[in-house]
């Protein structure tokens, strides 16, 4: 007699020792069905792929021999025939849990541990940070249409296949990466990494050529779940496939071959670079950017034999990326400071100085430094200047390619300039805030209640920290922000330059909070701002976001801060200094 089996939403099923709960259906596709499930005891949704063994799930299956446990496939939870499956008496949405024995749970945590640690090494480097994921919302993956229950019709027992796996969160899938910003050299990463495992099914004997970014994650290294798309080299397709991601020649009698997954790959990077896929697949619009542009146009060519081999878009791909990031970095560099409008200071105490490699040179570098002197008889002057001396005159460390090096030279550069001051300055002091960017990697040391700002896409952050009364008495809750903007102790310091001849271990303070390395990788378009508190007690950050981020010149958005300090009193001397990150794009 033959039997069916019915897969229902809101129904629970026993496969293995998993109990699992369909939620949705997401999808057919090649006689394959995906349904979104919510898996117990693991209390997390999951995806169940359902299809023939005449179907790509066997072929999965076959790779998935092939290739072990490979850090970009993503290993699952559950292989099951129709045979093994069971319809829970429970189909309760509102109670999943399941009794499991001892035994059954030891050997569940094992394979949950090693699920969670598969993959952790990256085979090419770090992939995009994943995004938050947001339990809330649920993917609508393939065709966005409603499912009827489907029946699993079986004409001998144990011809059906059922693949669990887990689902990738929605924010983290290669779909909504798709849909946002990237950076040219984040979509060359992208592109390497799935060439490079497109190479390794090639080698294998496989080619993908079809795709689902629903089911890629986007993580460390990015991760595969989904397979039904891979054939054997050389085999020719009896029926055509259509999706977003498959090339053109897929509806021809054309054996299977690994150039169809070089066609993948171009997708992925031109949608990637463009924020759409191309609208004429035989003549794709391409933007001219030089060396992307050919290796799009050749990557995406109709006829099938002129695009590159996998090994070799691969090396092309990581060869351009070696180069976006080597490119020349430069900065623009404005300042301005002035002595206010105060009765009482006719001197101005701040100083300030700024050096940097020459252009062309390599490794590029740039350091800037703000000190707000302190003390009567123009020894607040005296000490500021000595500061900002000892920044500009030391040698640079010898070795600018390793963090710790540069990280230790900076601090080194306040406790010599700590030493200047003491040493030639009786009643004086000074704050110092210094910024050092080598490449793209800035370190930082500070001292004081001058402060250094990052604006980054339209956002600021303070990135040093206040040594002052009244930020302690922030930090510790004993007054409010509010209280804070115009408290009577605001010119007290709690630590500063001259009063000792020697610094105690951790005075001064540098980027560890932001990292293991004491540095932050810089964007293009970043800027850094370092500025007394003659400037940053009179314009909020938030106003100083909004002067830079609306300007498109440097200077002019200097001149326009400095302006708001004086139409606002400046009772005190007020310094600024903008530097701005850009790289030169390198002509190949």
């Amino acid at each position: 007699m033959e039997r069916s089996l019915i897969i229902e939403i809101d129904r629970t099923y026993e496969i293995d020792t998993f109990q699992v709960t369909v939620e949705k259906q997401l999808g057919h596709f090649a006689e394959i069905d995906y349904f979104r499930v919510y898996i117990q005891p693991l209390s997390k949704p999951g995806l169940l792929r359902v299809g023939s063994t005449e179907s790509g799930l066997q072929r999965e299956r076959e790779l998935r021999e092939v290739l072990g446990k490979h850090q970009m496939l993503s290993p699952l939870l559950a292989i099951a025939t129709e045979e093994a499956i069971a319809l829970s008496s429970d189909s309760s949405l509102s109670d999943r849990e399941k009794e499991i024995s001892p035994q059954e749970s030891e050997i569940l945590d094992a394979r949950v541990e090693a699920l969670e640690n598969a993959g952790k090494e990256n085979p090419l480097e770090t992939a995009p940070e994943p995004l938050e994921e947001d339990s809330a919302t649920s993917s609508e993956f393939l065709e966005e249409e409603y499912y009827e229950p489907v029946a699993i019709a079986s004409q001998s027992s144990g011809d059906r296949l059922f693949f669990l796996s887990p689902l990738p969160p929605e924010k983290e899938t290669l779909t909504t990466w798709l849909k946002e910003e990237q950076s040219r050299e984040q979509s060359l990463l992208l592109a390497s990494q799935v060439c490079q495992f497109f190479r390794v099914l090639s080698q294998k004997g496989y080619c993908l050529i079809s795709l689902f970014t629903e089911f890629v994650q986007m993580q460390k290294p990015i991760r595969f779940f989904d397979l039904v798309g891979v054939y054997p080299t050389g085999e020719v397709l009896k029926t055509g496939l259509m999706t977003d991601y498959c090339p053109p020649e897929i509806a021809s009698d054309r054996p299977v071959d690994e150039q169809m997954s070089t066609y993948i790959v171009g997708l992925l990077l031109y949608q990637a670079i463009h924020h759409r896929l191309p609208i004429d697949r035989l003549n794709p619009d391409i933007d001219k950017i030089p060396r992307i542009h050919q290796i799009l146009k050749i990557a995406l060519n109709p006829i099938a034999d002129d695009r590159f081999y996998l090994s070799q878009l691969l090396s092309l791909l990581v060869e351009t990326r070696q180069a976006l990031r080597s490119r020349q970095i430069r900065w623009q560099v404005a300042s301005q400071s002035t002595v206010g409008l105060s009765e009482h200071r006719l001197h101005n105490e701040d100083s300030y100085g700024i050096r940097q490699q020459p252009a062309n040179h390599s490794p590029s570098w740039i350091i800037a430094a703000v000190a707000d002197g302190m003390g009567g008889m123009a020894e607040g002057e005296v000490a500021s200047q000595l500061a900002i001396q000892t920044v500009l005159e030391t040698p640079l460390p010898l070795d600018l390619t390793k963090p710790q090096p540069c990280q230790d030279w900076v601090v080194d550069l306040v406790e010599k300039a700590n030493q200047a001051v003491s040493d030639r300055v009786k009643d004086g002091g000074t704050t110092l805030s210094l910024a050092f960017a080598v490449e793209r990697n800035l370190y930082l040391a500070h001292v004081g209640d001058s402060r250094i700002f990052l604006i980054r896409n339209n956002t600021i952050c303070q990135l040093s920290e206040d040594h002052s009364m009244v930020a302690m008495l922030l930090a510790s809750g004993e007054i409010s922000y509010e209280e804070s903007l115009d408290h009577p102790d605001s010119n007290l310091l709690l630590k500063s330059l001259g009063a000792k001849p020697r610094l105690s271990t951790g005075y001064v303070q540098n980027l560890s909070r932001f990292g293991e390395d004491f540095s932050i990788f810089l964007e293009d378009g970043d800027i850094l701002l370092l500025c007394s508190d003659g400037v940053w007690g009179l314009v909020s950050p938030t106003d100083l976001a909004k002067i830079f981020t609306h300007s498109s010149d440097l200077q002019q958005a200097i001149d326009e801060t400095i302006t708001q300090v004086l139409n606002k009193g400046a009772d005190d001397n007020a310094t600024l200094i903008a530097l701005k990150c850009f790289g030169e794009i390198k002509q190949f």
